[in-house]
């Protein structure tokens, strides 16, 4: 009777320690949708239906815990589905970049070679008017003119502290480095052009 009492509560704690959080939830379920997209031949006219079916496939693995983070029967509620989609999407884009890369157009050579534009990184100066930290930090650098200019932190740079032990705060002047990448937006149902922060300098 002890032991079958002891076996109820180790099964009990494993049950109760798979249990995911919604971040850690979505991290799983985006690297199970990367290693899905990897697999196919991505391109811009079966993007959709590609990203749909690896995102299914995150789904069922982890059914559980999607009922318990956005509710039941989410393939049949538009608006949980657009959240969800949004939350893996974003995932991917930044743990595998490199699937959303193989849709940008490639010029071809007089050979007939494939070759890729490389675009160096563009620099901007201005005044921090806002910082946020959510799934992913981001922050707003307004310039001399008044245009204000939105950034995502996707990856570690050596200066990269500056922005996680906010080290920065609002109203300082800082020099941003970065690159757009263009990121699935599962509520637009569109890609959506991100400022990449690539460096960043106090000045």
């Amino acid at each position: 009777m002890k032991k079958l009492v002891l076996l109820l509560i180790l099964v009990g704690n494993v049950a109760f320690a798979q249990k995911l959080t919604k971040e850690q939830l979505i991290d799983k379920m985006s690297d199970v949708g990367c290693e899905c997209a990897t697999k196919q031949q991505v391109t811009k006219e079966n993007l959709e239906i590609t990203l749909g079916l690896c995102i299914l496939e995150a789904l069922n693995k982890y059914e559980k815990d999607v009922e318990r983070h956005y509710g039941k029967n989410v393939i049949t509620n538009d608006k949980k589905m657009e959240e969800l989609g949004y939350d893996i999407g974003l995932k991917m884009g930044a743990k595998c970049p490199s699937v959303f890369m193989n849709m940008v157009d490639e010029e071809s050579d007089t050979n007939g070679e494939e070759v890729v534009e490389e675009i160096p990184d563009a620099v901007l100066t201005g005044k921090i008017s806002e910082i946020k930290s959510e799934q992913f930090l981001t922050f707003v650098v307004k310039e001399d003119s008044g245009k204000n200019n939105q950034f995502i932190l996707l990856s570690s740079f050596d200066n990269a502290f500056l922005l996680t032990d906010k080290v920065l705060k609002v109203s300082d002047a800082v020099d941003v480095t970065y690159y757009e990448m263009d990121l699935f937006d599962a509520k637009l149902g569109k890609f959506v052009s991100f400022k990449i922060v690539t460096d960043i300098v106090k000045k």
